[in-house]
């Protein structure tokens, strides 16, 4: 049987959505990969403006800070306000000194991810999880984009309607214009900054992960289906196979997170498309050694499949490790903060940061813990693989599959810290413990 390589027809690129915010926050270059001089001098200008409309207003904190400084109690709230910046800062530098890794991520993935999955009895494509990674990207971002937009409007709001002073740091000794224009200008500016920088991150970890465990997915319905490909190769009528379908239905009930195996048939293995042979068989033998060769080569593209999410998993844990230690400390110390505040003055506002913080680390906690819980099935799914109808050379293959998934697939902070639910809780507790102390240390 002959295939033919053909493009992928749904999703040509796995993350267009996020590379225009990405540009914005001077993450990524409006002139990617470019030797023109112009526009090299464009990228370095926007990326230099960036950074300085960052640092500026992260250095009038701190002159702020040491001109009415009284004691560490009465400035946590402005020193919680120059974590955001910090962080922003860190990870608008992290990237331009690794814009090579992150253009390498996404061309790694698009151009080795498979939109479809194994020629089988059940078949999936990369829809639903990519439909799933988009979405949750606008809709991250427009969230992130209204909470940074309140913090910058709702002082200048509240002055306004109450034609009180404003209080907020930035607007210090600011009481007529046009400095009171341009101090707001900037406000709202570094919130864009700070806004995207954060929040795309968060819609970059999130989505790698969506993009990872619909693989994952894949990769498991190709295991389930490797001798039912087997045998569809040899010219076996899909239809023939519909003894096994209760079977399949089976395994696969509750064992896939973002993408629906359909038990119908595919013109597709693997991004390539299938001629069919002919005369079609509707009568065979599921246990005949004919079947083992094909079998075999389903289950190396199989193996190919897991080496392609291995090294596209250790290529982002690499890249994404050393801003997550980062976010992981600064979390930890805002959540701390902010239970602090709730204690002196107990309003919906301090709530609503302290929810809006503590679902942020959430984010990156539930998306790790999926990689996992997926990775995890890949076992399961060789197991379920119909292995009792192979011969002994498939068997051995389907033994090396099961001895290389051993390892969980875990993507960590700092290579040591997992993102996974029980990292969340600790992180919620560790906070708790540092404010416990800090209520103490005010008490004495």
């Amino acid at each position: 049987m002959r295939v033919h390589a053909t493009p992928k027809q749904d999703v040509r690129s796995y993350m267009p959505y996020i590379i225009l915010p990405l540009k914005i926050a001077a993450c990524w270059e409006w002139f990617p990969n470019t030797k023109e001089n112009y526009q090299v001098f464009i990228n370095n200008i926007y990326l230099g403006m960036v950074l300085f409309v960052l640092t500026h207003v992260a250095a009038g904190l701190v002159v702020h800070l040491y001109t009415e400084w009284q004691d560490v109690m009465s400035s946590l709230d402005n020193i919680a306000d120059s974590l955001p910046i910090l962080v922003s800062i860190a990870i608008v530098a992290y990237c331009a000194f690794n814009r090579q890794e992150l253009y390498g991520l996404v061309s790694f993935m698009d151009g080795n991810f498979k939109y479809y999955s194994a020629w089988g009895l059940t078949n999936m494509t990369m829809e639903n999880s990519f439909q799933s990674a988009r979405r949750f990207g606008r809709i991250y971002t427009a969230c992130t984009m209204f909470s940074v937009t309140m913090y910058a409007v709702l002082p200048v709001i509240v002055h306004i309607w109450t034609k009180q002073p404003i209080k907020n740091w930035l607007y210090m000794d600011v009481n007529r214009s046009p400095f009171f224009e341009f101090v707001f200008l900037r406000s709202c500016l570094t919130q864009l900054f700070v806004g995207l920088a954060m929040g795309q991150f968060g819609v970059f970890f999130a989505s790698n992960s969506i993009l990872i465990c619909g693989q994952l997915d894949l990769l498991c319905c190709g295991l389930r289906n490797a001798r039912y490909t087997a045998l569809l190769r040899h010219g076996v009528e899909h239809s023939s196979l519909a003894s096994y379908v209760w079977e399949l239905k089976s395994n696969e009930r509750h064992n896939h997170i973002y993408n629906v195996a359909e038990m119908k048939s595919s013109d597709y293995h693997y991004d390539e498309r299938v001629v069919h042979v002919f005369p079609k068989k509707t009568q065979f033998d599921i246990y005949s050694t004919i079947y083992d060769e094909a079998t075999c080569n389903a289950l190396r593209d199989c193996a190919a499949l897991c080496q392609v999410i291995n090294e596209y998993k250790y290529k982002f844990e690499r890249f994404v490790s050393p801003l997550l230690v980062i976010r992981v400390v600064q979390v930890t110390l805002y959540l701390c903060t902010l239970l602090y505040a709730a204690t002196l003055r107990f309003d919906m506002i301090t709530v609503e940061y302290l929810v809006a913080v503590a679902l942020d680390i959430f984010v990156y906690c539930y998306y790790g813990n999926q990689i996992i819980l997926q990775a995890d099935r890949v076992s399961t799914a060789a197991y379920q693989s119909s292995w009792h109808t192979m011969g002994a050379v498939p068997r051995r293959l389907l033994l090396n599959l099961l001895l290389a998934n051993r390892r969980p697939v875990v993507v960590r902070a700092g290579r040591f810290l997992p993102m996974d639910l029980h990292t969340f809780v600790v992180i919620i507790k560790t906070s708790f413990s540092y404010y416990t102390l800090l209520v103490n240390v005010n008490e004495k």
